[in-house]
């Protein structure tokens, strides 16, 4: 019976991947195809004959329903395709299948570890279930508050967090983790409830760089957070006859420490230089992006960004030496920036980054060794977003809301709108919008900010199962324009050599684009679209809505009319921007965006747009 259950997790999952891939597929232009709309195909052609993809519903911005995939061969046969693998081996030629084979092992990986998040869910699910009975509770939020009343110590936001089955939404390799084995999975997961206990190395102040947003350092703050830490690290000094005022603690994720950081760093530990505190470990939680962890039990110390070299998605989850610097170097930005911006502050607040440290290899290394050097043993402090939030707030990871509850099965964006008093999914799409949309145009209009405010990066607070305001996390991939920036700053807080800055207004408006209309408010409208039949039209017009009344209140502040004037017209008009996530892939061009053509939902009549005209 067992092996039956697994075996319908291993299917169900492949099925989920196959499906998202051929929606990139269809999506980004990968292939040709042809909407046989009288139908209710897409045709595609492969090198092997002909893919007809079923679909039975498709929404405002190109997702697709697809109830079977069929493959027509050459030679007059036929087959059902239920696997990315099968769709791939038909898709390409033979040859060009080898070019392409770490993109196949990667979906058959998402799909295997999709298949394990599957058989997580079914596993806990019974016991919160009886848990949730116990305390008289029948939704997610109501669960949580009972449980955060019972204990002041327990966290929403990474009970929420640890909820997020399937992970990424659009990226077809949502669940790749090339490199871990499942029972890295099973002890260190989101969805298996990982907790790992993080390791804190000591690094020689001769071998790491540290950038502090203020007085803090990486040691400062874990001996602060971490009762017993400053006693075990000054006996391991001991122990190893250094002194401690010469070391830097660095904390390092122990699938890291095992696989990369012993292996690869011998010498360095061998010599002193390096070495763990292995009688004290920090005890975190495992958040959505894997190797970024919370405190267990904690709602104030801090959260911690470690290095873990296994690819995720599409890249390889280390630190770079440039996020460590930029980090708290933006956390200062935004700090000045909402002190004197009130309004702003009132509804946005970003997680800062007080400290981040890599280690430096003072060896002669080419520079791509040590650019592998310095990324693996690295960290980056972050403020924790339920520190400080009132009594009848509740921080929830934008991702959640597109999950399923444990408790009622319900989507989670369906239970919130269930609170409402209007309970309707254009009601909470137009609190959602209020809360989300204001602050992060304001961000890229007014200041040329912008930020990939997508699902995972996005931390709304909920009061009494209402959007609030929101708290933006993770500086990777911010824009900035400094031409608009410099306006409200006489020194500026960014340096102009750094990668972070442009002077192409495009590069803010893409990001809002691809963030916020498709892998935000796109796929949480798609999902109440499903679940209880919101008309997608009446959701979109609230966004606009919103964006139209924001725009209107930035064109009354004269020192930035003519921007807003420009930034709104440019939303509005032409097809909106999505990120080419799987092209980038095939291409190996991952760190270079590239974005394709598709569907404005701001913009077109529902039932007007063809997702091909794209």
């Amino acid at each position: 019976m067992t092996e039956m259950i697994e075996q319908e997790y291993r299917e169900k999952a492949a099925l989920s991947v196959l499906h998202q891939l051929l929606q990139a597929i269809i999506r980004e232009q990968v292939f040709p195809y042809e909407w046989m709309k009288e139908h209710g195909e897409i045709h595609i052609n492969a090198y092997d004959g002909k893919i007809l993809v079923v679909v039975e519903r498709t929404y405002r911005l190109g997702q697709l329903d697809i109830s079977r995939v069929i493959h027509s061969g050459g030679h007059g046969t036929t087959s059902v395709i239920t696997t990315p693998e099968q769709l791939l081996d038909v898709l390409y030629s033979p040859a060009d299948r080898r070019e392409i084979q770490r993109f196949c092992d990667e979906m058959a990986n998402s799909a295997s570890n999709y298949a394990l998040a599957l058989k997580a869910a079914e596993e806990r699910r019974s016991g919160v279930v009886k848990d949730a009975r116990r305390l008289g509770a029948e939704t997610m939020l109501s669960y949580v508050e009972k449980r955060k009343q019972e204990d002041a110590s327990f966290s929403p936001l990474v009970y929420f967090e640890q909820w997020v089955i399937q992970g990424h939404t659009i990226h077809p390799g949502s669940r790749t983790r090339m490199g871990l084995h499942p029972e890295d999975i099973y002890a260190y997961a989101p969805e298996w409830e990982g907790k790992p206990a993080v390791i804190p190395a000591a690094v020689h102040k001769s071998v790491v760089k540290q950038t502090p947003m203020g007085g803090e350092t990486a040691k400062s703050l874990l001996f602060k957070e971490y009762p017993g830490l400053e006693d075990a690290f000054e006996a391991a000094c001991s122990i190893q006859g250094v002194r401690g005022e010469d070391y830097q603690l660095l904390p390092v994720h122990p699938w890291q420490w095992e696989h990369t950081i012993k292996p690869c760093y011998k010498e360095v530990l061998d010599s002193g230089l390096v070495f763990p505190v292995m009688e004290y470990t920090l005890p975190m939680a495992a958040l959505i992006s894997f190797r970024t962890l919370a405190p267990d039990n904690s709602l104030t110390r801090h959260h911690i960004k470690t290095a873990v070299n296994v690819q995720m998605t599409s890249a390889v989850r280390t630190v770079s030496a440039a996020s460590t610097k930029n980090g708290p170097a933006l956390s200062r930005l935004f700090e000045r920036l909402l002190s004197q911006d009130e309004e702003l502050a009132e509804c946005l607040s970003a997680m800062k980054e007080p400290v981040g440290l890599h280690y430096e290899p003072r060896e002669h290394l080419s520079d791509k060794e040590r650019y592998e050097k310095q990324k693996n043993l690295a960290a980056i402090f972050r403020e924790n977003p339920e520190k400080g939030l009132s009594g009848d707030e509740m921080a929830v990871p934008a991702a959640a809301l597109v999950a399923d509850s444990p408790i009622s099965g319900r989507l989670i964006a369906r239970e919130m709108m269930e609170m409402m008093t209007e309970s309707s999914a254009e009601a909470f799409i137009q609190a959602y919008a209020e809360a989300v949309l204001p602050p992060i145009l304001t961000l890229v209009t007014k200041y040329g900010i912008g930020m990939e405010a997508h699902l995972q990066n996005c931390v709304v607070v909920f009061s009494k199962g209402r959007p609030k305001r929101i708290i933006l996390r993770d500086f990777g991939g911010i824009r900035i324009m400094n031409e608009r920036l410099e306006r409200f700053f006489d020194q500026l807080p960014i340096d102009p050599a750094t990668n972070l800055l442009t002077d192409q207004v495009d590069d803010l408006m893409y990001i809002f684009s691809h963030a916020l209309l498709h892998n935000h408010f796109g796929e949480i409208i798609t999902a109440l679209s499903r679940s209880v039949g919101g008309r997608e039209d009446k959701m979109w017009e609230a966004v606009t809505g919103v964006i139209r009344e924001s725009y209107q209140k930035m064109k009354e502040q004269t020192s930035i009319q003519p921007e807003a004037a420009a930034d709104e017209a440019a939303l509005f008009t032409g097809p909106s921007k999505m990120k080419a996530l799987v092209q980038m892939r095939l291409t190996g061009q991952y760190t270079d965006y590239r974005y394709v053509d598709a569907p404005n939902p701001l913009t077109e009549e529902v039932g007007s747009h063809d997702f091909y005209r794209y």
